[in-house]
């Protein structure tokens, strides 16, 4: 999922947007989460009702960003329902994500990679720009809906975290305002995949997650970066107000939140929880710095995640008479301290994020 470009002008209460430049590159979080859900979606295309006319079957990629983490899931969709056919059925996939997204990258991706399902023949991919928690489908379009690392992603940002920029550091009535705004979306979310899916469709996520006591895995990080925002703003780079305005637009539910709302209705009438497990994902930047003790590698791998993830959001927040120039120095500036606190400390950025894997079926 995507995030608010990086510009001069901040909007108050948007949350989604684009994800900052090299994020192809700088994904490989979010494509290992993509290798903890396929066993999920291998039992998903087991188990999805095929099109029996002759008609294409209908899979959505949800929140699809540049892409390229959705090429191995869509391969698998592609094989999985023609080894179960026998024949080569014709497959339709929509890629979608708000229309602040680099849909140019995501076609690169697309026609540019050797290992791209689109290659293959008769798969027809295309995208639609539009947020997910609207509507995005005719009813009872879908076959299979899939989302990776996306949900976590709020529509809108109730407000600030005060003191900080990460949502797990909030407390009090900043902290149930976010907590509310998650709720809302996941429903929203759930309401229209219910509706778009047909009858014994698959619906796959996998989500930005918290333990039960609220904690991402990634909160190491996250201090290190708002301690670097403080750093700029003692130098003038920032304002203590834009420093107090950024804010990260995310929620990373518990399993608790993921599951409330699927065990009452009205959508526990049409949507039955096949399998979910809350996993904790490896660290493949800290692993490969215990293999190579090169610590300035270590620190620029995690600087380059961080921004191509999370940067264009921060950078929102800066006054709309700042200047190309003057955002492009703060942001420099903001990877040069990021990168080393990294190399200084690796551990205190460490991160072990938490995913939610979840399997449904439209009843």
């Amino acid at each position: 999922m995507s995030e608010v470009p990086m510009t001069g002008s901040h909007t108050p209460g948007v949350a989604e947007g684009a994800m900052g430049h090299g994020y192809a590159r700088h994904s490989r979080v979010q494509h290992s989460a993509a290798d903890h859900g396929m066993p999920l979606l291998e039992r998903a295309l087991d188990a999805v009702v095929l099109p029996r006319d002759g008609s294409p079957f209908r899979v959505a990629d949800l929140g699809a960003a540049a892409g390229t983490n959705s090429l191995a899931p869509l391969r698998a969709v592609v094989e999985g329902v023609r080894s179960r056919t026998g024949a080569r059925t014709p497959v339709t996939v929509v890629h979608t994500d708000i229309p602040a997204n680099d849909f140019n990258a995501l076609f690169d991706t697309l026609t540019g990679s050797p290992d791209s399902y689109a290659r293959e023949p008769d798969v027809h991919a295309c995208a639609q720009a539009r947020s997910f928690y609207e509507p995005l489908f005719p009813t009872a379009e879908l076959h299979l809906a899939w989302s990776a690392i996306a949900v976590h992603w709020l529509s809108r940002v109730p407000g600030p975290v005060l003191g900080h920029v990460f949502s797990s550091r909030a407390t009090g009535a900043a902290r149930e305002a976010l907590r509310q705004q998650s709720r809302q979306d996941w429903e929203a979310f759930l309401t229209h995949r219910a509706r778009e899916l047909r009858s014994g469709g698959q619906l796959v996520v996998l989500g930005g997650a918290s333990a039960d006591d609220g904690t991402s895995g990634a909160e190491g990080l996250m201090d290190a970066a708002d301690a670097v925002l403080g750093d700029l703003a003692r130098q003038g780079l920032i304002t203590t107000a834009e420093h107090a305005r950024m804010t990260i637009p995310t929620w990373n539910r518990t399993a608790q939140e993921f599951l409330a709302p699927l065990g009452t209705e009205p959508l526990a009438e049409v949507l039955r929880v096949e399998e979910h497990e809350l996993v904790t994902l490896p660290d493949p930047h800290l692993e490969r710095y215990q293999e190579t003790g090169d610590a300035p590698a270590f620190a620029e791998g995690v600087t380059q995640f961080f921004r191509a993830a999370f940067e264009p959001s921060l950078f929102s927040a800066l006054g709309p008479e700042r200047s190309e120039a003057e955002v492009s120095a703060a942001a420099g500036a903001f990877a040069e301290g990021l990168r080393a606190r990294a190399a200084a400390d690796p551990r205190a950025v460490e991160t072990h994020w938490h995913v939610l894997l979840l399997r449904l079926t439209r009843r």
